[in-house]
């Protein structure tokens, strides 16, 4: 609990390696969770605040460690925060190489030493604040402690050297406390100097930051370049898509629906100009004009025939989709001719048949067919 406090920290001090840490997680964390939540606006959006004030947070202790004008806070965390509504927004997965752009601030911030020199206090797991991080570090002399034994010793002199060998071990402990700290400053001055030198020597050197420059914009121009392709890509797709509605529109048109006749079942046959059976329902609502095209061979699956409980299912040409009273619920599934009088027997002497997904009962279909002058001479006894 105490470490998530310290994530949240206004006034501490974060050293490089927990800058650094913290940083990556903030950034790795974020494609995971961004990719996972793709879609999904509400979710991303807090995901981004978050990570966007943690990332500020640490900046803002990093800037206290280094002594740095708080200026500097601006540069990561509202650069990825822009980054991150920018991939919210454009859902392209080559979007995310605009985090590159508050991964160089935050590097830049990476190269400053720690100028924090308060007086009794340490880092502990880079932290030094408010927050009373002093479990982590006890758990710590712990554990180095524990390494330590007392030996067994005779009777007489055990008091003794008990009483010696723990003076010992204090002195052992305070030598070993101190060589490492002492490591530790040493190799605290090690990254300090690389850090210096690695900032020093891009600052000094025009070629290197013509580079990078170079690299960004590049970086930019690609990205720029993939959202514009996909923009046109989905453009294009779409006014395909229309057109292709609009054919099926045009040839549906053309369709003459006459003799209607109400089947027992809730279903109507018409016949078309061509002699072609077509069969009428009320379904379910949908956003689409047509369901299915034998032409195209695209829609439902459950379209492309009529299955009867017996003998063969018959292909479909087109299922078809009216208003209604204002909805798209009035369905037309259009047979060949050359199918008409296979439809018109097996609806006749069979007991069922399913389209697109719904069952209808055939029963009293014979007498109801029989009776009607345009289907009766299709049906053969």
């Amino acid at each position: 609990m105490q470490l998530l406090k310290s994530l949240f920290c206004l006034q501490g001090f974060d050293n490089r390696s927990r800058f650094f840490a913290i940083c990556s997680a903030i950034y790795i964390i974020f494609i995971m969770l961004a990719s996972a939540f793709t879609g999904k606006l509400i979710i991303s959006l807090v995901i981004s605040v978050l990570f966007s004030a943690a990332l500020g947070l640490t900046s803002l202790r990093r800037l206290h460690d280094a002594k740095l004008n708080k200026n500097w806070l601006f540069a990561p965390s509202l650069s990825f925060a822009l980054m991150a509504l920018i991939i919210i927004f454009s859902e392209q997965h080559s979007s995310y190489y605009l985090l590159l752009i508050p991964a160089l601030s935050s590097a830049v911030l990476l190269t400053y030493p720690s100028k924090q020199q308060s007086i009794g206090k340490s880092y502990i797991l880079g932290y030094i604040g408010p927050v009373d991080m002093s479990e982590y570090q006890q758990n710590t002399h712990q554990g180095k402690s524990a390494k330590y034994r007392i030996e067994p010793s005779i009777a007489g002199e055990s008091v003794i050297s008990i009483d010696a060998q723990q003076h010992e071990t204090q002195q052992a402990h305070a030598a070993y406390t101190y060589n490492n700290n002492q490591q530790t400053s040493q190799l605290d001055g090690e990254q300090t100097d690389i850090g210096e030198l690695i900032r020093l020597k891009l600052l000094s050197n025009k070629k290197a930051q013509l580079v990078i420059i170079i690299m960004v914009l590049i970086t930019l121009a690609a990205i720029l370049t993939s959202w514009l392709l996909s923009f046109f890509s989905a453009n294009h797709s779409s006014d395909l898509e229309q057109q292709s509605t609009q054919q099926i529109s045009s040839i549906s048109a053309k369709i003459v629906r006459k003799h209607p006749l109400v089947m027992p079942d809730n279903f109507t046959l018409y016949l078309s100009q061509h002699q072609g059976v077509i069969i009428n329902w009320q379904a379910d609502e949908v956003n689409t004009p047509q369901l299915w095209s034998q032409l195209s061979a695209q829609g439902d699956n459950s379209c492309q025939q009529i299955s009867f409980n017996k003998g063969k299912p018959v292909r479909t040409l087109a299922v078809d989709v009216a208003s209604k009273n204002g909805v798209n619920t009035d369905y037309f599934a259009s047979f060949s001719p050359l199918d008409s009088q296979t439809i018109i027997q097996a609806l006749a002497f069979r007991g069922k048949f399913t389209l697109c997904g719904y069952d209808f009962s055939l029963k009293g279909s014979q007498a109801t067919l029989g009776k009607n002058e345009h289907y009766a001479h299709w049906v053969e006894y």
